[in-house]
């Protein structure tokens, strides 16, 4: 399947999990996203995520997941008494109310703002799979936002605002967050997806916040597997759009950061 996405000046199109984009039209370049293998002649990277394996039973799934992380989600669900709410074919006023909160979010990670453009075209393919886990009185947590085909789910984005001078609230917020992945994993093994795709896996061992995020998903089981993401200019925009992206990666993490706040569309 092939979805377009309008970045800056460019029309780019993107499709997942070695799936063949069919007829291309009005697309300036193509992001080949997660292929087992890397496409001849074109510019690949090398991807590596962990994946967790959905066909097995529910209790070899749990038992999966470290003892200390059971037990922060059974109290999640059974003491800070979170509702968890999902939207499989999310709608224009959830899509904004998640990047409203998503841009807080980024402002507090010096991240960029939600491209909702992008979110927009995966809900009009059918693709996009929202959901949250909030307080009881409907204040939000935890927001997970996935790419859903046929038999995988890959998360695309994960977002909770911190309150770094309230412990408890701390608290409750790591709890919510893994009763949220586990919520998720049932919801979609039940639905007959087979894969749930954690979204990336850091390989360097100098970023102590990306080791500790490797540290987490570690928590729930699977495995690491390597893919690759690649790229192809259709026109000659399209080949400009990729030499630009090129450049774009090499920058300093500083000048990246400046660049997405500045043109969330990148």
């Amino acid at each position: 399947m092939l979805i377009v996405t309008k970045k800056l000046i460019f029309s780019v199109g993107e499709v997942w999990f070695d799936e063949e984009p069919g007829e291309i039209h009005d697309v300036d370049a193509l992001h080949y996203m997660q292929w087992t293998h890397p496409i001849e002649s074109v510019q690949s990277d090398e991807f590596h995520t962990r994946l967790i394996d959905l066909t097995k039973s529910h209790d070899e799934l749990y038992e999966s997941i470290g003892k200390n992380d059971r037990y922060k989600i059974r109290r999640a669900e059974q003491k800070d008494d979170v509702v968890y709410e999902y939207w499989e074919q999310p709608d224009s006023d959830i899509i904004k109310i998640f990047s409203d909160f998503y841009d807080l979010f980024a402002l507090q990670k010096d991240l960029s703002k939600m491209n909702r453009s992008r979110l927009k075209r995966r809900a009009e393919a059918g693709v996009l799979d929202i959901s949250c886990v909030k307080l009881k009185d409907g204040s939000p947590l935890v927001w997970h936002v996935y790419y859903r085909s046929k038999n995988r789910v890959c998360l695309s984005y994960s977002a909770s605002l911190k309150k770094n001078d309230d412990t408890s609230y701390q608290s409750i917020l790591g709890r919510a967050n893994r009763y949220h992945h586990w919520q998720d994993m049932v919801r979609f093994k039940n639905s007959g997806i087979g894969i749930y795709d954690w979204g990336g896996w850091y390989v360097g061992n100098t970023d102590r916040e990306k080791l500790g995020i490797n540290e987490f998903k570690e928590k729930f089981g699977g495995e690491i597997v390597k893919s690759f993401n690649c790229y192809r200019g259709i026109t000659i925009k399209g080949k400009l759009y990729l030499k630009l992206l090129k450049i774009f990666k090499e920058l300093p993490f500083f000048f990246k950061a400046t660049l997405q706040r500045r043109l969330p569309g990148l």
